[in-house]
Formats: structure tokens, C-alpha cells, sequence
């Protein structure tokens, strides 16, 4: 069982209570401007996240000193230049990163890619990758990244023509909910046996 308030000693502590109350506000003040200035500007990144031209987050590795986030063109390509957007944020420490690029599929990067970039104060950047696409199908752009003598690397499929979107696997209600794979798959060392 507790023992009765004593409100003479709840009393007494009242004045200290609010004294300490006061000086938290007072150093909270200078910080309170700022986040509210955050506050304003949320609504309007949210509405350009929404939109078709957002950056999609790449989900990171255990230790990747760069989270990286994707703006792919919309699928299908045509043939011909297109763009793909990168977001960097590196960790702390962090002040540069290194871009190489691979392709996968009859894509072609353009020789103006960036190869350094460097990171503003808030230790981020974003690039346009300028690419070509070759041909339909599914095409692949690998870029492999480098900061702080640590690597990563992460790969951004890229949909060109009408082949490419009949090539994705896509189950039809009238097979059952299952997918229909070919007889023979095609490796790169010959077919399958």
C-alpha cells in the first residue's frame, strides 16, 4: 500500500519543477525555428515523391557508406538517349564518390557520365547518368560505386520496346496462377541440359 501525498512537499518541489521547465524551453527555442521550417518544406517533398518522376530508394547493404536512391525512365523505351538519376548520400565521412558503369543488353553509356562526384555539405549529390538505348529488350545499367576505399554496386533494369514488356513473366488467371517458363532456358554458355 502507498503512503498519503503529502502535497506540502509536492508543493515545495513545484517552484524547482517549473525553474527546470523554463530553462529546457529556453534552450529549445533556437531549435524550434528550424524545425519548423523542415515542417513547411515535407509537404512539398512529399508531393514530388509522389510524382512520376521520383527518386525509389535502393535497399542498402549492412555498411554501404552510400545509400543510393534510382530514377529509372518509365517502361517501355524507345530507342535513342534516355536518363538515369541517381541520389547519393553518403555516411559520415564521406565527401566524394566514385561512379563506373556497366552495361547489360544492348545499352551504351554516354562518354559525359560522371565518373566523381563530389558530395555538398549535407554529404549528397544527384547525377544524370545520359545512356543509349541500342535496341529492345531488357537492358541492365550496373554502376559500381566507391567511397572511402569501400566498393558497392547495384544494377537499374531498363524496359526499351514492346519485346521487353512481353518478356516479363507474368502469371494469367487462365493458367491457374502459374507462371509458364520455356522448355529450354537459355544460358550464356549454350542451352540448358
Amino acid at each position: 500500500m502507498r503512503p498519503p501525498l503529502n502535497l506540502a512537499a509536492v508543493r515545495a518541489r513545484a517552484p524547482r519543477a517549473a525553474a527546470r521547465l523554463a530553462v529546457l524551453l529556453a534552450a529549445a527555442l533556437p531549435v524550434l525555428p528550424a524545425c519548423a521550417h523542415e515542417a513547411r518544406q515535407a509537404p512539398a517533398a512529399t508531393a514530388s515523391a509522389t510524382s512520376a518522376n521520383a527518386f525509389v530508394a535502393r535497399p542498402g547493404k549492412p555498411g554501404d557508406v552510400v545509400a543510393v536512391s534510382v530514377r529509372a525512365p518509365s517502361a517501355p523505351l524507345a530507342a535513342g538517349p534516355a536518363s538515369v538519376g541517381l541520389s547519393l548520400r553518403g555516411s559520415p565521412g564521406v565527401t566524394q564518390v566514385e561512379l563506373k558503369y556497366g552495361v547489360e543488353g544492348a545499352l551504351r553509356v554516354d562518354a559525359v557520365s560522371p565518373t566523381v562526384v563530389p558530395l555538398d555539405a549535407q554529404r549528397r549529390a544527384i547525377v544524370e547518368v545520359p545512356v543509349t538505348v541500342l535496341g529492345t529488350g531488357v537492358h541492365y545499367l550496373n554502376v559500381y560505386v566507391t567511397a572511402n576505399g569501400r566498393h558497392s554496386a547495384f544494377s537499374v533494369r531498363l524496359d526499351a520496346g514492346q519485346a521487353a514488356t512481353l518478356n516479363r513473366k507474368q502469371s494469367s488467371p487462365d493458367q491457374g496462377g502459374f507462371v509458364v517458363l520455356p522448355a529450354q532456358e537459355t544460358r550464356s554458355g549454350g542451352t540448358a541440359r
